[in-house]
């Protein structure tokens, strides 16, 4: 990871699609990959699916995306270990981003807890289109009431 962060932060990297899909990665690697992240504008999507990151990796990624520079639009972090506390951090960090179209938060441990941020980040973006939460452990009562998000926003998909 350190080689490849190392490349993300070079001014002429104009990579514009990561994906590090079941690489291995954790805390360490997402370490020196967010430092990499808010140094590089040029980077549009990003998978870091299947990979061991919890919740504290999900928090440094999280700082990265706050910054203005970041224009991620397609984030997929599936089955990452992410539960309701580092949904909330991540949240509040894309809220301010207004180029994101596609999150991807499938198959971690995402509870009812996780559903008033996740309706903010849903209400908040009009850029998102489309959201991937499904395999969490929403209640029928919380896929309910994401699945109502749909309703004043046309353009929005969610899958659950």
């Amino acid at each position: 990871m350190k080689l490849v962060s190392a490349a993300l932060r070079n001014p002429e990297c104009k990579i514009q699609k990561l994906g590090l899909w079941k690489v291995g990665l954790t805390d360490s690697g997402a370490e020196d990959l967010a430092s990499a992240l808010s140094t590089n504008p040029s980077l549009m999507e990003l998978n870091l699916s299947e990979n061991k990151l919890g919740d504290s990796a999900v928090k440094l990624v999280s700082a990265a995306l706050r910054n203005p520079e970041c224009k991620i639009q397609r984030l997929w972090l599936m089955e990452i270990g992410l539960t309701d506390s580092g949904a909330e951090d991540l949240v509040s960090a894309l809220s301010t981003n207004p180029s994101l179209t596609e999150l991807n938060l499938g198959y971690n441990s995402l509870t009812d807890r996780s559903v008033p941020a996740l309706r903010r980040l849903i209400l908040t973006l009009p850029s998102l289109e489309r959201i991937g939460l499904m395999g969490n452990e929403f209640s029928e009562t919380g896929m309910k009431e994401l699945r109502s998000l749909q309703e004043p926003r046309p353009r929005l998909t969610v899958y659950l």
